[in-house]
């Protein structure tokens, strides 16, 4: 018996139309204070890479952009992950050939023009980069056996990059400059070998990855001081089956979470049918378990549960109560 009825709950669900939808369960402040409503933001890259060509055998060329864009492709994955502002368009205008210093400000017609319809525009707008390698030797002892020992020469290579980088967050309404964010590193990495041109092969070899992993890292630090955490969950809602609950799921893909509750609240009176009844019930158990209230939500579950076995499911989410009252 117990395993049909297993059966029929899971035919039951099968056949209800659901939407996945989430909501805001929490926010987690920036570093940096953000103009009230200000949701939306434009990315600007305007540094130019244009240094001449070196030719010397330990101070390298710096044109490589790997760094730059480690650090403007994080800052924007990292924004988005965080859920708060949403990134409405991208540009690579105005640009400003890295030199270490900042370039004059954007103007209100030049954020207009670049940050249409963004309230914000966070702009990569300083860059330098020196890299510069040194090589050293060091005498160690190589165990041969039988108590020998030689001493071998190990050349160690020295790959120091000093680099600055730049933000600005600008109000696009005000031209306003909310923030300018700089970060400076004398950052260095080493490899060794016996032979100077193995320890240069290493160096060259691990010179990608440490320049997009210190890229990755300014990104990070970055987005983390510019935009807010927002904490979402996802939950099902019931989407078909009677008017209310189309128009209920429609409010929510809308954030009008209070007009769903007052929709689906009036389709409960009207609705004469077990099973809607339960399919509405469930949206309003989830819609108070949104607003923290677990008891109602919970007796909310046991009533949908009382109408239909579709609430047993409902039950299965939000927890159980003794009996709906």
């Amino acid at each position: 018996m117990k395993k049909n009825l297993f059966i029929a709950l899971i035919f039951l669900s099968a056949c209800a139309s659901t939407q996945q939808v989430s909501y805001v369960t929490g926010v987690a402040d920036a570093q940096i204070d953000l103009p009230q409503g200000a949701r939306t933001v434009t990315l600007l890259n305007r540094v130019r890479l244009a240094y001449p060509y070196n030719e010397s055998t330990t101070l390298l060329n710096p044109n490589n952009p790997d760094l730059l864009n480690g650090a403007f492709n994080t800052m924007r994955s990292r924004i988005r992950s965080q859920n708060y502002l949403r990134i409405f368009s991208e540009a690579d205008q105005f640009k400003h050939t890295a030199n270490g210093n900042f370039p004059l400000a954007m103007s209100t017609a030049n954020l207009n023009q670049v940050g249409l319809g963004s309230d914000l525009v966070i702009s990569l707008e300083k860059f330098e980069q020196h890299i510069e390698d040194s090589y050293t030797i060091e005498i160690r002892r190589q165990n041969l056996g039988n108590n020998t020992y030689r001493e071998v020469d190990f050349i160690i290579g020295k790959r120091k990059i000093d680099v600055q980088l730049g933000w600005r967050l600008y109000n696009v309404k005000t031209g306003e400059i909310i923030n300018e964010w700089e970060e400076k590193d004398n950052y260095f990495y080493e490899a060794e070998s016996t032979s100077r041109q193995r320890t240069t092969n290493l160096l060259n070899q691990n010179y990608r990855r440490e320049m997009i992993n210190l890229g990755v890292y300014y990104g990070e630090r970055y987005a983390n001081a510019v935009s807010p955490i927002e904490y979402r969950r996802q939950a099902k809602l019931y989407d078909n089956g009677n008017d209310a609950l189309q128009r209920g799921i429609i409010a929510v893909r809308q954030e009008k979470w209070e007009e769903a509750a007052q929709i689906w609240q009036d389709g409960l009176q009207v609705e004469d049918k077990r099973r809607k009844k339960a399919m509405l019930l469930h949206n309003l158990a989830i819609n108070q378990e949104r607003l923290g209230n677990t008891t109602e939500a919970r007796r909310l579950a046991a009533e949908a549960a009382d109408q239909h076995p579709l609430g047993v499911q409902t039950q299965s989410v939000v927890g159980f109560a003794p009996s709906a009252f």
